[in-house]
């Protein structure tokens, strides 16, 4: 009884089965062993004993059954707790989304948009209205302003592009059988001049111009190449390359009008600084270069006895773009995946759910970490190296025993 009193003291928080307890010991140790107290003459009875004879042996059995209705636990205790767990960090980049006609460059300095090249092919009958009825006649060549142009288009999901350091290469192939820019042999003869006009809208964009005097483009098939160095923004008309000839009076030729001369305008692909690009409704995003997430300082004691946790991402997105993505996380026994949803919101969270049998795969590894999926938006500004922050944290629910 002592050691329940003992027992019941630590159980109940308020004493009140302790108190019991203890005075069921006292009333039992007083039934059966005599105090001092309780020591009378002969042939007297002490007053209590006479009023409450049997009293003290119920209290001790009235403790013993308040004891016996306490439940009392035997198995070890259970405790469940909750570890955050600090994950590395990663990002998006834009280039894993870069819509058809746009790259990004070997240095990730500038993207490389394709557009393609500008022909113009002009013939003397054309350009030179006073040779028509002179065709097949051998007379001095008269004089005539030439002039012609063509276009190419941005790629269609490219609103507008910023150019970098860019240039534009025009080869002039002069299929005439006279230079028209240097159509006589006199020193002191007239010279014309061949002006090259880019622009993108109104906006010119580059210019050249060649002078008979210092620049010669020679004859009957000869080919010249000028470089246009370009700079500003090349907009949703894309870029217009408009070329004039200027060709004086010259020496005696045999006239054929049906000879030409013609300019093609290339720039391959434009290195632009920026773009505003519209992704549509589901561009594809290419999973990147993965990133490490380090799980393996997690022993295998704790994985065995993790109910369940989750990945708390923050999401910081420069660009505005939203869509579907998968988180991908491999390096361990098997693959898990899970779906997120990523908002247009410059900041947002978002939450990734594992399961016990999710978690029993990752904790304990060093894993990697790519995204893939879609992403849409509209007028879409991007530049080169722009990305989408993502920042993780760990939290598991672990279960342990007390030993």
């Amino acid at each position: 009884l002592k050691w329940a009193a003992a027992l019941a003291y630590v159980t109940d928080p308020n004493h009140t089965l302790t108190l019991s307890l203890a005075r069921a010991i006292d009333a039992l140790s007083d039934s059966t062993i005599p105090s001092l107290s309780d020591q009378v003459p002969p042939g007297r009875t002490h007053p209590h004993k006479q009023r409450f004879p049997m009293m003290r042996r119920p209290l001790a059995l009235a403790a013993l059954v308040l004891l016996a209705a306490c439940d009392i636990p035997t198995a070890a205790p259970r405790w469940d707790m909750t570890w955050n767990v600090p994950s590395q960090n990663t990002t998006l980049s834009v280039n894993t989304f870069l819509p058809s006609g746009v790259t990004a460059n070997a240095g990730n300095t500038a993207f490389l948009v394709t557009v393609n090249n500008v022909s113009i092919t002009q013939t003397l009958g054309s350009d030179c209205a006073l040779c028509g009825p002179l065709n097949g006649t051998t007379v001095p060549k008269p004089a005539f302003v030439g002039s012609g142009n063509g276009s190419a288009a941005l790629p269609a999901s490219v609103s507008s592009a910023t150019l970098g350091v860019d240039t534009l290469t025009v080869t002039m192939t002069n299929g005439l059988n006279f230079d028209p820019i240097k159509p006589t042999a006199a020193a002191a003869g007239d010279t014309g001049w061949v002006v090259t006009t880019v622009k993108s809208g109104a906006t010119v964009i580059g210019k050249d111009s060649v002078n008979g005097q210092t620049f010669a483009l020679g004859k009957n098939g000869a080919v010249v190449t000028r470089k246009i160095p370009l700079s500003g923004t090349v907009g949703g008309a894309g870029v217009t390359v408009s070329v004039v000839v200027d060709s004086p009076l010259g020496d005696p030729v045999t006239i054929n009008t049906a000879q030409t001369i013609s300019f093609t305008a290339s720039v391959g692909t434009l290195q632009v600084s920026s773009a505003t690009v519209n992704l549509g409704a589901a561009t594809t995003v290419t999973p990147g270069t993965p990133t490490t997430v380090d799980l393996s300082g997690i022993s295998n004691s704790v994985a065995k006895n993790v109910n369940n946790g989750f990945f708390i991402l923050t999401v910081t997105n420069p660009l505005g773009v939203a869509g579907n993505l998968t988180a991908n996380f491999t390096g361990g026994p098997a693959a898990v995946s899970k779906a997120l949803a990523l908002s247009s919101a410059a900041t947002s969270t978002d939450t990734l759910n594992f399961s016990n049998g999710d978690l029993k795969t990752l904790l304990g590894y060093s894993l990697q970490l790519t995204f893939s999926g879609s992403v849409s938006g509209s007028s879409v500004t991007i530049a080169p190296g722009q990305t989408l922050a993502v920042t993780s944290r760990l939290q598991i629910n672990v279960e342990t025993v007390s030993p």
